[in-house]
Formats: C-alpha cells, sequence, structure tokens
C-alpha cells in the first residue's frame, strides 16, 4: 500500500523532505592512517579528470631506486595528452615525471596521512629526524593541467627531486626511451619530454630554491611553507592558494549537488565515497581524452577499453553526473568513422564491432599489423558501447542530440550483428565470424554462437526497432524468430557460452557471461529462468570462485546479480568475499583487478559494485521503480537525488520494513513504483511511504527465452 502526498512546484513541506548530511556521509570515509615508509603500502590516487598520480606514504612519490616500495603501483605523474604510438599501432599512456624526498635516510616518526574526500585534498605530516614537515596535495579541477604542493617545513630543511621518467617498460615487452631537457625560463622552470610521437611540456612554478644537475631538478626547501605548482603543456594562471581554494570549494560543490548515499555499514559506506571520488579523478567532461581502467593511477594498462568504460555510466547517471557520460557517448559518437574501418579490416563486414581498444588519437595505422591478443576480437562489446548511447539520451532527453549521437551508432552496431548472423535449418538466427571471442577470456577462440553476443545483438536489434532503424523489417523478424538461444540451453537449466562450450567442462570460466542480462544489458521486462538458475549457481560457473578467488569484475557482477534478483542474504555472501577473496585491501581503499594480484584500482569493478550499492536501494532495471528491492543493511540507509532514466530524481531513506521517498520529477513521467502508477509533472514532487520488498528470498521465474 501507498501513502501519497504531492506539492506540485512548491516545494515539500519541511516535514516531508529527506535529508542528511552530505559533509558527514562523505568525510566518513577519509583515510587516515599511519605513515609507514619501511612497507608498501596501498598509494592515495588524485586526480582531475586530465591530470593524476598515485601519492606515497611520505606524500610525493617514491625514490626509484627502492622497488621494494613498489609493490602496489608507480606513483608517477599521468596527464592524458601524454601518450605515444608504438607496437601494434597501439597508442600507450606514459608517465612524465615523478617527484620525492631526496634522502629518506632519517628515521621517520609521528607519521600521519589524512586524505579527505570532502576537501579533495591529501595532507601527510611526518617527522624526519629533528624536522617537522607537512604537504598537501590536490589537483585543480577547474585549471586541469594544474596540480598543486604545499610543503611546510619546520627545522633543517630537505630537498626534493623531480626526475622525468626516461626508461620505460610499455606492454607487451617493449621497452622505450624518454628524452628530456630541464631549463630555466623567467620564474618557471620547464621540463620537455619527448618519446616516440609524445611530446609534452611541464612547468613547474615554485618559491623553494632549485638548481638542475644531471637531468634532475633538485629543489631546495626552505623554512615554512613551499609551495609547487606543476602544469602541463600550459603555463599555471593562479596561485598555489587561489587552486587550492577553489578545488575546496569545487569539491563541496560537487558533492552537494549529486546524489549520494549515507549506509549504515561502514565498509559499504567507504566503497561508496571512494569510488565516486576515485571515477571523478579519473573522468570529466571536457573530452582531452577518456582514462584507462585504473584511470590515472598508472596502474594496469595504458589503453582505452570502451567494455570496461560501459561498466561506469550507470552509477555516473544515477547520481546526476550526466555530462562526463554524455561527452563520452559524443567523443565516442564524433570517432564512429573510425571505429568502422577498423572493424571492416579485422572482420570484413558492415557495420560496427568495437574495438576492445581504442587509441587516444586518431585510427590510421591502428591495429597495425594485427590487434595483439585474440582478446582484442571480443564481438560482445557493440551491445554494451548501444547501451551507453542508449541510456545517455534518455538521460539527455533531447531528440536532436539522439539522432545525432546514440541512433547512428545504435544503426551500425546493429548492422554489424546482422551481418553476421544466418537463418538455419532449426528457425534461429545464429551469430558466426572469423576472427572472433567471446566475453568469457577462457572460452574458445572463433567460436559459433558466443552467449554473450547474442546478448548484444538481441539489445541492439530492439534498439534499432525502438529507434526507427528497421526499415525493411529484418530486426523485427530476426527478434520473431528468435536468435539461436535455445541452441545453447541444456538440461541444466542455464546457457552454455558458446556451441563449443557443449563439449567443455563447466566451471571453467573466468566470467558469468550467463548472468548478462541480470547485470549488464536490461533484455526484458522479467528476468528469465535461465539467468535464475546461472545466478543460483554462480560460484560453480566461475572459476575458482569457491575458494574464494575471482579475476576481473567477477564478484562485482555476482553483487549486482543479487541486487536485481532482490536477494539480500546471497549479495551480503558475495559481498563479504570481497575481503575474503583479498580482492579489496584491508583498508577497503580500492579494489584488486583480481583477487590479490595487486593492480590496484581497478574502476570497472569498483563502478558495478558502487552501481550495486545504490540499485540495492532505487533501481529501475526491468522497465519500473523499485525502492529497497535488495536490502542488507540492518539501520538506517539514506539517499538523495538518485537519478532515473524513467524522469525522476529519488531521496528517500528506508530502516527495516519502512520506506519513505520523494520523488521530483525532471521531466514529464509516467511509470509504475511497486504496483502503484505515478504520473507527475516536470517540476512536481511527490512523497510517499511503502513497505519494503521481501528480501531475502528467490521467487522462481517462469521460464521465458530472450
Amino acid at each position: 500500500m501507498l501513502l501519497l502526498s504531492s506539492c506540485g512546484n512548491c516545494g515539500l513541506p519541511a516535514e516531508e523532505k529527506i535529508d542528511f548530511s552530505i559533509q558527514s556521509a562523505v568525510s566518513s570515509a577519509d583515510i587516515v592512517r599511519t605513515v609507514r615508509p619501511e612497507t608498501a603500502t596501498i598509494h592515495l590516487y588524485q586526480g582531475n579528470g586530465r591530470f593524476g598520480s598515485l601519492y606515497g606514504p611520505l606524500g610525493l612519490h617514491l625514490d626509484q631506486s627502492k622497488p621494494e616500495y613498489f609493490k602496489f603501483g608507480v606513483p608517477r605523474f599521468f596527464h592524458l595528452q601524454h601518450f605515444a604510438r608504438a607496437k601494434f599501432g597501439m597508442d600507450y599512456l606514459l608517465p612524465l615525471v615523478c617527484l620525492f624526498w631526496e634522502n629518506e635516510t632519517e628515521e621517520i616518526t609521528d607519521g600521519h596521512q589524512h586524505q579527505s574526500f570532502y576537501d579533495g585534498t591529501i595532507t601527510t605530516c611526518f617527522a624526519a629526524g629533528e624536522t617537522k614537515i607537512t604537504v598537501k596535495t590536490w589537483f585543480d579541477p577547474i585549471e586541469r593541467d594544474l596540480c598543486g604542493i604545499k610543503i611546510d617545513v619546520d627545522g633543517k630543511a630537505p630537498q626534493v627531486v623531480l626526475q622525468p621518467v626516461e626508461k620505460l617498460h610499455v606492454h607487451y615487452r617493449q621497452e622505450l626511451e624518454q628524452a628530456s631537457s630541464i631549463r630555466l625560463d623567467s620564474d618557471l622552470w620547464k621540463i620537455h619530454l619527448s618519446c616516440l610521437n609524445a611530446s609534452s611540456t611541464l612547468f613547474l612554478r615554485t618559491d623553494a630554491g632549485a638548481k638542475e644537475a644531471e637531468g634532475r631538478l633538485h629543489l631546495v626547501l626552505r623554512q615554512g611553507e613551499n609551495r609547487l605548482l606543476l602544469s602541463v603543456n600550459a603555463e599555471p594562471k593562479a596561485t598555489a592558494d587561489e587552486s587550492l581554494s577553489r578545488t575546496i570549494n569545487w569539491w563541496h560543490e560537487k558533492w552537494g549537488s549529486m546524489g549520494c548515499l549515507s549506509l549504515p555499514d561502514a565498509n559499504a559506506q567507504k566503497m561508496w565515497v571512494r569510488t565516486m571520488a576515485y571515477l571523478l579523478y579519473s573522468h570529466n567532461e571536457d573530452k582531452t581524452g577518456i582514462a584507462p581502467p585504473m584511470g590515472l593511477t598508472g596502474g594496469g594498462w595504458p589503453f582505452v577499453f570502451p567494455g570496461d568504460l560501459a561498466f561506469l555510466p550507470p552509477v555516473l547517471l544515477a547520481t546526476g553526473n550526466l555530462s562526463i557520460v554524455k561527452s563520452w557517448a559524443e567523443y565516442l559518437a564524433e570517432r564512429l568513422e573510425g571505429m568502422k574501418q577498423v572493424s571492416k579490416r579485422l572482420y570484413g563486414v558492415d557495420g560496427l564491432c568495437c574495438p576492445a581498444a581504442i587509441p587516444y588519437a586518431g585510427f590510421e595505422g591502428y591495429y597495425e599489423p594485427t590487434p595483439p591478443t585474440k582478446n582484442h576480437y571480443s564481438i560482445n562489446i557493440s551491445g554494451l558501447l548501444a547501451r551507453m548511447m542508449d541510456e545517455t539520451a534518455a538521460f539527455v532527453n533531447d531528440e536532436h542530440w539522439k539522432k545525432t549521437y546514440a541512433a547512428p551508432v545504435i544503426r551500425e552496431t546493429a548492422l554489424f550483428y546482422r551481418a553476421i548472423s544466418k537463418k538455419e535449418a532449426d528457425g534461429f538466427w545464429h551469430l558466426f565470424v572469423e576472427p572472433s571471442t567471446g566475453l568469457d577470456e577462457n572460452g574458445a577462440f572463433n567460436q559459433k554462437d558466443y552467449l554473450c553476443a547474442l546478448f548484444s545483438a538481441q539489445y541492439c536489434f530492439q534498439k534499432a526497432v525502438e529507434y526507427g532503424l528497421d526499415k525493411d523489417g529484418f530486426y523485427r523478424q530476426a527478434l520473431r524468430d528468435g536468435l539461436a538461444f535455445p541452441t545453447l540451453l541444456p538440461e541444466r537449466g542455464y546457457y552454455y557460452t558458446n556451441q563449443a562450450a557443449k563439449h567443455e567442462n563447466a566451471g571453467t570460466q573466468k566470467h558469468p557471461v550467463q548472468l548478462n542480462p541480470l547485470a549488464l544489458l536490461p533484455l526484458y521486462p522479467h528476468r528469465s529462468e535461465p539467468e535464475t538458475i546461472a545466478y543460483e549457481r554462480r560460484y560453480n560457473i566461475t572459476i575458482n570462485a569457491e575458494q574464494p578467488h575471482f579475476a576481473g569484475w567477477t564478484l562485482a557482477e555476482f553483487l549486482l546479480s543479487g541486487t536485481r534478483m532482490g536477494d539480500s542474504e546471497e549479495w551480503k555472501k558475495d559481498w563479504d568475499n570481497l575481503l575474503r577473496s583479498d580482492l579489496v585491501d584491508p583498508d577497503w581503499i580500492q579494489i584488486y583487478e583480481s583477487s590479490g594480484n595487486d593492480r590496484t584500482y581497478y574502476l570497472t569493478t569498483m563502478a558495478m559494485i558502487a552501481q550495486s550499492l545504490v540499485h540495492n536501494l532505487v533501481d529501475d532495471w526491468y522497465g519500473g521503480l523499485e525502492i529497497a528491492r535488495c536490502n542488507p543493511w540492518s539501520g538506517k540507509s539514506l539517499f538523495k537525488n538518485i537519478y532515473s532514466r524513467l524522469g525522476v530524481r529519488v531521496s528517500g531513506a528506508v530502516e527495516d520494513q519502512s520506506v519513505r521517498v520523494v520523488l521530483t520529477a525532471w521531466k514529464d513521467c509516467d511509470f509504475d513504483l511497486q504496483n502503484a502508477r505515478i504520473k507527475l509533472k516536470k517540476g512536481e514532487s511527490k512523497a510517499i511511504t511503502l513497505k519494503a520488498h521481501p528480501s531475502g528470498s528467490l521467487q522462481r521465474a517462469q521460464r521465458v527465452q530472450p
């Protein structure tokens, strides 16, 4: 039963509003720790979507002569416009310089490090012998080529070294040399770097003393405060004080304006806040480029993977960060012809098979002579790209934008799957092209009917019909006839991953492809029996999951599937396995790319987990609005300004079986809310009290084929 109150455009009475302290919610996830420089630690991450870095336990980078500190990545500065085209014609993001203490032989005591997510700063304090030092760092979100550092010294002044990174060990066994030069020009130090086609100049303005020696810049700090401003390819415009002040103000305004959660589970709250911060450290809306899966940390891969990127938009859209996702959609749509050229060269058919990785620059010579591995021939990514375009269009809510950016991409992705589909004697449409592989990287190469590709084709065909792109009726007919899903459905009740997998043992998959309709592609108005069975057997399907051990974003897909199933008890099991499987560090600072492999800050998984956290409370996956569908927490959960593509912004409170929400329409909307029909005009608000979903049990779905 729903209890409704409405007050149109006048706003809700104070007693009906859902509110909580954003500052307290965000600050509760701050990282506060004792500095222990004698051991490897998780380095702290900062950035502004264009320029970023990891910082070590003493507030700066690390002396590269001490490799024992580098277990969790190599702190250096990275900028999205500093990349080189190298082996396989691919673009590789390159490091710029590192900044570290010249002498770390003094005994370090009284160490304290505080990352304030609400302020966007990291403050590190320690004593080196008799000298007390405080370091504050930030990346300017307004002047995005700029980062700032303040070092306050009380005692004997130490020295800091700025060292260009000259020896580069790049993916696929490449060793590159980066040339550098340093010179003083008036009050600016200019550090020029070049490697192959990469060429960048860093500008350093500082009131510390400085001298160049042996290709390094030695900064002689003074008593009191020392200011350093480092800018890439542009002279610093602001002062350090101006930059720091506006950085803090920007973060306060950003947290206050976007969607936020306040959860009773401290680790879930940390994961929520830190993930949102890292996504904003890694991405912005300026179309300078798109960051790799580990953001600007320098970890993992130096490439842009559209498949990984496609897992980020749902949580960004739900929190009102539309401008970022919109910029990605435009960026990719503007490169449609280049992607099509690569697709045509690799597969020999029309349409767009979205490349597994895309360049920072143009597509001329890209993937030459061939891509580096078989995993770069994955033919499912186009469906993920189509979803990004469609959902962005729903939030942009502008027909011209939809026709300009979303429709052309959806047309070409559908055309690709049409080009590789064939109706066979069994009456179903089958997919095959060489070369090809599927989403499960443990699967066989060049196989027929990859399950993930069938899901993507289904999605693209449906969207082609919705967008009026089915000019000859092919997509409608293919959907009526059905894709080859039934031929992959054995007696066990969940799908094989391709036709060859019928002859393979179950339990060897790297990724649980069968869960895609629960987590990655919203295909039906209700869940089907095969994915329900796959969810129940997810630990048997996926390799080493029962240990527990997880590769890539597998456990995040488990969590998202639990969200969609409304299965809070199993969700809690999966959540507990984050720590048990060594996928998260003990302090819940970040997520590793795979269990225990030390590739840090895997934002793909973090974004999926954050999506699960918010969609546990507010979800529209199956076409209606559902509140607290999967609430695994005891105590009060609060949420504010969560956006739905249905046209409403939702704030609310959930405690036990009691749910109170306020809906505010950001466009005219008409939708179902837990068996009630809600109609709102743009700007209208409505307060609603309702009972939460029964949680912790599964209701069997009817056997429904996609």
